[in-house]
């Protein structure tokens, strides 16, 4: 299998992701193929979706994924999956 990172996704931007518990509109080639996720860690995951339904009633995010954390070892996994 075949993973392309962008080529801002360095070892800074990792850590503040992991921190921060979310990385958006992650565009990552698989394959030759680009895909776009929206990663989150729990944590994160229902404290934005909380934020949002208290703001406008709901919450949408068709390019969601959950994982344990958001690190790149999580996210390989992932795209390993799919």
């Amino acid at each position: 299998m075949n993973i392309i990172f962008p080529d801002w996704y360095d070892n800074l931007f990792q850590l503040e992701c992991e921190s921060k518990g979310v990385v958006l509109n992650f565009e990552v080639t698989v394959n030759g193929n680009i895909y776009t996720f929206n990663f989150y860690d729990p944590i994160r995951f229902i404290q934005d979706a909380e934020d949002e339904i208290s703001d406008i009633g709901y919450f949408k995010d068709e390019y969601a994924v959950v994982l344990k954390k958001v690190t790149k070892d999580n996210i390989i996994k992932y795209l390993l999956s799919i």
